[in-house]
């Protein structure tokens, strides 16, 4: 009995090996996008709320994810609901991490997950055979600011009016993260004039109060390459 639950098992591991064909994971890193912030248009009349970024200008890198949406229990792996980082991708699969999924004791070890680019709904994991099991599954593509990348960001934040005085907050982001050492309170008299300004960006104030600025941007931050 024993011999034949084991004949039977092999045999089903080598159908499924003929069936999925041989796949090499590939290593070359995730897609990149690169996406410039400039906000708002010059010269148009905005509104922003005690707490809104006034202005904002930078370069954010974005690179591609994978959430799966729902558990999948397959018959040879269970893959977790959770969000798995790009390991690489060819002409016709992208790879991803897979940390967090598990095998039956009779499955090969695994090294990644693939997803084929006109494929959105079957999730395959690749053994270290180079094997794949693929299930059917809820799965998105989605693209995430890198935190490793040289991303950067300026922004001026309004915090309200005292009198005829207004506070801008300035925040500098550095790979999606805050840098402090760089960040400032700045005070302005409106009194004195309806123009302000701030490393390099303009702002012509039409109306402000303790709640919101109505305002135009005259001229953004100069372009991050150039400041450094």
């Amino acid at each position: 009995m024993l011999f034949r639950t084991t004949r039977a098992v092999i045999i089903t591991l080598t159908t499924l090996i003929l069936l999925s064909g041989c796949t090499s994971v590939q290593y070359n890193g995730a897609k990149t996008e690169m996406q410039k912030v400039n906000y708002p248009p010059i010269d148009k009349t905005v509104t922003a709320y005690v707490g809104d970024h006034m202005v904002e200008k930078g370069v954010i890198s974005q690179i591609e994810v994978l959430r799966v949406l729902q558990p999948i229990d397959g018959a040879m792996y269970n893959i977790p609901a959770k969000t798995f980082a790009q390991l690489g991708f060819d002409s016709s699969q992208d790879f991803y991490e897979a940390s967090g999924v598990t095998k039956n004791p009779f499955a090969d070890p695994f090294n990644a997950l693939s997803v084929d680019h006109n494929q959105d709904s079957q999730i395959c994991v690749v053994t270290i055979f180079g094997v794949e099991s693929c299930y059917a599954g809820q799965f998105e593509r989605q693209e995430v600011v890198s935190e490793s990348s040289n991303s950067f960001q300026q922004t001026l934040i309004y915090s309200g009016r005292v009198g005829d005085k207004i506070n801008i907050g300035y925040r500098e982001f550095s790979s999606n993260l805050a840098r402090p050492a760089f960040n400032n309170e700045v005070e302005y008299d409106l009194g004195e004039s309806s123009t302000i300004g701030y490393k390099g960006a303009l702002i012509e104030v039409i109306e402000a109060n303790n709640n919101s600025i109505k305002y135009k941007l005259l001229r953004n931050f100069p372009d991050p390459t150039d400041r450094r």
